[in-house]
């Protein structure tokens, strides 16, 4: 069986933390005991294990075991935690010490967001046009904006980045693409793209929330969210105080949270002024440095903010704020040169100009192109059906 020895050290030490907090007892108390009950003279072995040694599957088990009883530990962990160190049945044991696998609505709700399996590059559209971009191949330009982003979560506090740029920009393709892409195979994306961006990216844990839907506007449906794509107990009942509450006592690896379309979280009155006090705390004071924001937006949020009668700290805490412009000209290029049939210059040249390198009109026009000359009617004319197209899009980037 395959073993994952840095899965193993991170859920290992989330254990070790999780006894610690629960019986308010030093560390290396804790890792004394914890050697005791495996029959070791003390907490070296835990402490070498943690670095990301394996032991012996039957000391996993025992373990695993002891963890579970005294840090009060999910399934969910304990599995991960078997198989992290190439353990042949972990649902086994998870039987044993939790009874049969429960319905999935009974722990995680309707709201869980298991892991985006990405299709194969040869299933990939050549251009995406419409919804936003969500499979890091398809990505083109935003380095400088990408780059940014990931330097301030390379060391602690992580720190909170607001995204602001005109509708149909590509923010909530940006956020997809931070999300995706230090965890995406290397034979999924473009021989070009960067994915060492943060140590240990298996450590970090993502949560996109998008407004728009309108679930995420429900104070509870949205907590429920933010824990299950944490991997964190859901308490019951899971309002606020709950919510604060095992976000502190839980969340010990580094944790981003993307906020997208900020404006509609504004307008929803369930979100009060209460609820955002408390995520300023949540990043600012209660989560030792591990928790970010990611915010996307078409105007400031302090604005939008005030405009809705809900002026927060909340919004003060971004310090770090990127505006999305047109893509480079060599991003842009890049996005034309991916077309499976080469375009012609003047083609180029024209898609270009009408769009302004804009990466939602650039879309638009590289899929008429490619359409015409697939078609064999590659000629001028197609460019007035595609520019039509177009005009319902212009004032957004007038």
């Amino acid at each position: 069986m395959a073993v994952y020895p840095e899965k193993f050290a991170q859920l290992l030490t989330e254990g070790v933390h999780r006894v610690r907090i629960g019986e308010s007892k030093a560390i290396q108390i804790v890792q004394d005991e914890l050697g005791y009950a495996l029959g070791r003279e003390g907490g070296s072995a835990i402490e070498y294990w943690r670095k990301g040694h394996i032991p012996r599957l039957h000391e996993v088990e025992l373990l695993g075991r002891e963890i579970v009883r005294r840090g009060q530990l999910e399934r969910s962990w304990l599995e991960k935690f078997l198989q992290s160190a190439g353990h042949p049945a972990p649902n086994l044991l998870g039987e044993e010490l939790f009874g049969p696998v429960p319905n999935p609505s009974s722990n995680r709700g309707p709201l869980h967001t298991p892991k985006t399996e990405l299709p194969a590059p040869e299933r990939l559209a050549p251009f995406v046009v419409g919804p936003p971009v969500v499979h890091p191949r398809q990505f083109f330009g935003r380095e400088a904006e990408v780059k940014r982003i990931f330097h301030v979560w390379q060391r602690y506090p992580l720190q909170n980045v607001a995204v602001i740029g005109p509708r149909r920009s590509g923010k909530t393709s940006l956020l997809h693409y931070v999300k995706n892409i230090t965890t995406t195979d290397p034979a999924q994306l473009r021989a070009d793209q960067r994915r060492d961006w943060v140590a240990q990216p298996e450590r970090f844990r993502w949560v996109y929330v998008d407004f728009q839907d309108v679930r995420m506007c429900h104070q509870e449906r949205l907590l429920r969210h933010l824990l299950t794509n944490l991997d964190l107990p859901i308490p019951n009942p899971c309002d606020l105080s709950n919510f604060l509450d095992n976000v502190i006592q839980y969340l010990h690896t580094p944790a981003v949270i993307m906020l997208d379309e900020i404006g509609a979280a504004l307008a929803a009155p369930a979100l009060d002024l209460s609820f955002w006090w408390s995520l300023r705390s949540l990043s600012t004071n209660l989560t030792a440095g591990n928790l970010a924001f990611l915010l996307a937006s078409h105007a400031l949020p302090m604005q939008l903010a005030q405009e809705q009668g809900k002026p927060s700290p909340f919004f003060n805490i971004f310090g770090h704020m990127l505006r999305l412009g047109p893509l480079s000209e060599e991003a842009a290029a890049a996005l034309l040169a991916s077309s499976p049939t080469p375009f012609e210059a003047q083609d180029k040249a024209w898609i270009l100009e009408q769009s302004g390198r804009w990466p939602f009109l650039l879309q638009i026009l590289c899929d008429a192109c490619l359409v015409a000359r697939e078609e064999g009617s590659a000629g001028a004319g197609w460019r007035e059906d595609a520019a039509a197209q177009l005009e319902p899009y212009r004032y957004l980037f007038a």
